[in-house]
């Protein structure tokens, strides 16, 4: 007889790295992406079209997702946050002057683990330490049983690549037959696939995958060398190979995640684990930082080195809160239970798939959570996810307010008011049209953001650091043929179009 506890579904939280929204090939944005399998499983399941991550950064993004709430609310709200336990380190208790104060801070994987899950983890970490002797800020030590921790080729593990337990250890250089990193930490995450699968234990394995991050693609990378060479007509040739390089190391995601659902499919577990996907943030496209209108310079020059990754149409990058910042790829599958074809429209957070989770867990989604239950959206039980409050960002001193269609974007300087139902490329500013919808807005930031502990103020400025969005193309720009300005004849345009105003009624 199967227990009840086995009969609780596994989860896969696939977790990407700067992953920009144009690249996943099923939205149909750019011709050269290259990811059939998860493709096939956003077609197979459900495919969130405003997915958004709680952040525009690494950091507070994936700690958001590990504990389901918006992390400016335990002060954590950038890289080098502090929350009372070190520069980056996610807090463990919840620090003077926030709502939870003293009380400890529980990840997804903690929660699942007293519900009985056996926890895995492989990938990068990113929230302190991941090999320390103290390992009190380490995935060791915030509700992972097995994990595989390294961003790049080495790394620490208490697991073999053929699915057996060992002691904690360190692991150096790539075993032979592997390419990258990206596939390297896709295998270990077979590896815990493969030990747990044995046991009368459901799983939880979060897997986030170093890609398409810096340090970019070696040129000698398998990848790299099956890709086709590129050519945008509005790129250089170095613009045109970084592009080559971000799509690779994507690519190289695409088969990661298709050697975890071949494991999942080996052991006929594929019918009982949702799989949930998702990016941290939008790509650091590195615009206007070298030459007008195109993504940063060369190694060496002003602007660092771009990724490859690509949010276009979206305006902004990684590090601003418009939509290029923190509207990624997201989707969910699970074979049997999420309605293939799925297509949400609405907003849907990283937050949502933490609850979620729990949720489909067998746990109670806690009253301080941010997130929402996607399950009855997602098997057709509801038409709309059932949201009652709205999601809120705070960023090196710019702020936002999402709710139902209606988006605020504050800094100190000025306020943007969107209707991404009808304008997600935030090209009209209703600021002035709709100024009742502006000041019910404005109202639920403003009484959020006074709730918010000031432990770590940033002496950057988002709205200043990433001003290009602000202004559009500059003169002379060559028109993205990707970016299509939705008007009544639309046509490539410079990317981005400048923001306009609406008149008033």
């Amino acid at each position: 007889m199967v227990s009840a506890m086995a009969k609780r579904p596994n989860v896969i939280l696939i977790y990407t790295d700067d992953h920009g929204y144009t690249d996943l090939g099923l939205f149909g944005i750019d011709k050269h992406v290259d990811t059939p399998v998860m493709d096939k499983l956003a077609s197979g399941g459900a495919l969130m079209k405003a997915g958004y991550s709680s952040a525009p950064q690494c950091v507070p993004s994936r700690a958001g997702l590990m504990i389901g709430r918006v992390q400016n609310e335990f002060a954590f709200p950038h890289n080098q946050s502090d929350a009372g336990e070190g520069s980056g380190r996610m807090p463990r208790i919840y620090p003077k002057g926030t709502d939870m104060a003293g009380k400890p801070v529980l990840t997804i994987a903690d929660r699942l683990k007293k519900l009985g899950y056996l926890t895995g983890f492989s990938g990068k970490w990113h929230l302190g330490p991941s090999n320390s002797s103290n390992p009190k800020h380490d995935p060791r030590a915030r509700g992972f049983d097995y994990y595989w921790t390294g961003s790049m080729e080495s790394g620490s593990t208490n697991l073999t690549l053929d699915g057996k337990t060992v002691d904690h250890q360190e692991r150096k250089g790539l075993p032979e037959g592997i390419a990258n990193r990206v596939i390297l930490q896709g295998k270990y995450g077979e590896s815990f696939i493969d030990f747990s699968h044995s046991g009368d234990k459901p799983f939880f394995l979060y897997l986030p995958l170093y890609a398409p991050h810096i340090p970019l693609i070696k040129k000698s990378d398998p990848y790299y060398k099956k890709f086709p060479k590129l050519d945008y007509p509005h790129y250089d040739d170095w613009r045109d190979d970084r592009r080559r390089m971000g799509l690779a190391l994507i690519k190289s995601i695409d088969d990661a995640v298709g050697g975890v659902m071949t494991k999942l499919r080996e052991h006929g577990l594929e019918e009982n684990t949702m799989v949930l996907f998702a990016s941290d943030n939008g790509a650091p496209s590195k615009m206007g930082r070298d030459e007008p209108g195109l993504p940063g310079g060369m190694p060496g020059t002003r602007g660092g080195v771009w990724n490859g990754s690509n949010n276009v149409p979206m305006r902004g990058e990684k590090g601003s809160l418009f939509e290029g910042g923190i509207r990624v790829p997201m989707f969910a599958y699970w074979k049997g239970k999420i309605i293939p074809g799925t297509i949400i429209e609405e907003m849907v957070t990283t937050l949502d798939l933490t609850a979620t989770t729990l949720k489909a867990g067998g746990g109670v989604i806690p009253d301080e959570f941010d997130g929402v239950d996607l399950l009855p959206r997602l098997t057709g039980g509801v038409s709309e996810i059932e949201r009652s409050e709205p999601m809120f960002w705070d960023f090196w001193h710019t702020q936002v307010v999402r709710f139902g269609d209606w988006k605020l974007w504050r800094s100190s300087k000025q306020e943007l008011l969107f209707n991404l139902a009808k304008d997600p490329y935030e090209l009209t500013n209703r600021i002035q049209s709709d100024p009742k919808v502006a000041k019910r807005l404005r109202k639920k930031l403003s009484q959020w953001s006074a709730t918010l502990p000031r432990l770590n103020h940033s002496d950057r400025d988002a709205s200043e650091v990433f001003a290009w969005p602000l202004k559009g193309a500059p003169a002379g720009t060559k028109p993205d043929p990707r970016y299509l300005v939705p008007r009544p004849d639309p046509k490539p345009v410079p990317y981005p179009a400048a923001i306009s105003k609406t008149p008033v009624d």
